[in-house]
């Protein structure tokens, strides 16, 4: 790794951290008082694209609200010269609060984590790939290149599946998950 590189992923991670130690208001809430979620989506197949739809219509039908911030392939001009999201891009999907802000980026990528930060949501959900570590780990390290172990204080609720991403289970175990939720 060159000189460059170094710096470019320390300032990453000091960013990362910086964001991460903002305060962040969990609430869990049963799916049925769900009324506004957030999608965050990166280089998305045909097939996710419909089962991606397929839940926001699904979503929309019970009441809630849908946005979603898409990265698509070649979109370079999106982000910055770290790698992340520029601002401009951001700012629509970012000025909302979500109840529910869902995470469909998988592997070490900044993008998912990063708009995460930048969202105020009530409760936020990614997908790991592997079950972590124990917490003695070093935070910095992948277990393997699903999910980064210092993505894990950004989250509060990891869906655990697969190595292989699969984006209809995952939404189905996240709506399973909700609806068990106690009522209050």
């Amino acid at each position: 790794m060159s000189v460059v590189e170094k710096i470019r992923e320390q300032y990453k991670a000091n960013l990362m951290q910086e964001l991460a130690a903002k305060p962040h208001h969990r609430r869990i809430m049963h799916l049925d008082d769900v009324r506004s979620i957030g999608v965050i989506a990166r280089n998305l197949t045909d097939t996710q694209q419909i089962t991606l739809s397929q839940f926001t219509h699904h979503m929309t039908n019970r009441g809630s609200m849908v946005r979603k911030l898409e990265l698509p392939h070649n979109a370079e001009d999106l982000l910055d010269k770290y790698g992340l999201p520029k601002p401009e891009f951001m700012q629509f999907f970012t000025s909302y609060h979500y109840d529910l802000l869902i995470d469909t980026t998988t592997g070490s990528d900044l993008f998912g984590p990063y708009v995460t930060l930048n969202t105020s949501s009530n409760l936020r959900v990614a997908y790991g790939g592997t079950p972590p570590l124990p917490q003695t780990a070093d935070p910095q390290k992948t277990d393997t290149d699903s999910q980064p172990k210092c993505h894990l204080g950004i989250y509060d609720l990891i869906i655990i599946g697969k190595p292989t991403f699969d984006m209809s289970r995952y939404l189905t175990n996240i709506l399973e998950y909700l609806v068990q939720i106690r009522k209050t």
